[in-house]
């Protein structure tokens, strides 16, 4: 009894690529590219700058003092510089840790195509990791001229550790152990 060999698998469609994970990303996902994380946090920045911006001059200009941003500071506006201030956190919360946790990532992760995950098995991010790496650098930005000294070096030491770890986690992703992997 002679027994044939079988058949070899067809050949791949044309332009096919096969995929191969990146090692070291769980899921098997790849780990997004440090470029796409940069401009993306970039624009996400101009995004809630303009949006945030645009609510804390509605609140600062909305009581008819004919100083509008001039007197704002003084003592009579200590209360409107809370109220910025609160709407600024509550915001922040929204753009950052909500929709991290709802969609996976901030509106220009999700339009470069970008996922936050958790770093030990490439799930998605629960409310403990998505509030961790919100806060981490949000605490920061409340403490008066050290916050601001202060996040800037986080923002360095992060840029480093973009381009220098295995897994390209920023300060605030060794905190929250979470990763960011491409979704498409």
């Amino acid at each position: 009894m002679s027994m044939n060999p079988p058949p070899p698998p067809p050949p791949p469609p044309p332009g096919y690529t096969p995929y191969t994970p990146q090692p070291g990303a769980p899921g098997g996902r790849p780990l997004a590219e440090a470029w796409k994380r940069i401009l993306a946090r970039f624009l996400d920045a101009i995004i809630s700058g303009l949006i945030g911006g645009s609510i804390g001059a509605a609140i600062v200009l909305s009581d008819g003092d004919s100083a509008g941003f001039a007197g704002f500071g003084g003592d009579q506006s200590v209360g409107e510089a809370i109220g910025v201030a609160f709407i600024g956190v509550i915001f922040g919360f929204f753009y950052e840790a909500f929709t991290t946790k709802t969609w996976g990532g901030t509106p220009m992760k999700l339009a470069f195509g970008m996922k936050v995950v958790r770093a030990q098995d490439g799930a998605p991010v629960g409310w403990n990791e998505s509030l961790i790496r919100w806060g981490a650098p949000a605490v920061l930005s409340l403490i008066p001229i050290l916050g601001g000294i202060a996040g800037f070096v986080i923002v360095i030491v992060g840029l480093v550790f973009l381009f220098t770890d295995k897994l390209r986690q920023t300060v605030w992703d060794k905190v929250a152990k979470t990763i960011v992997v491409n979704s498409r």
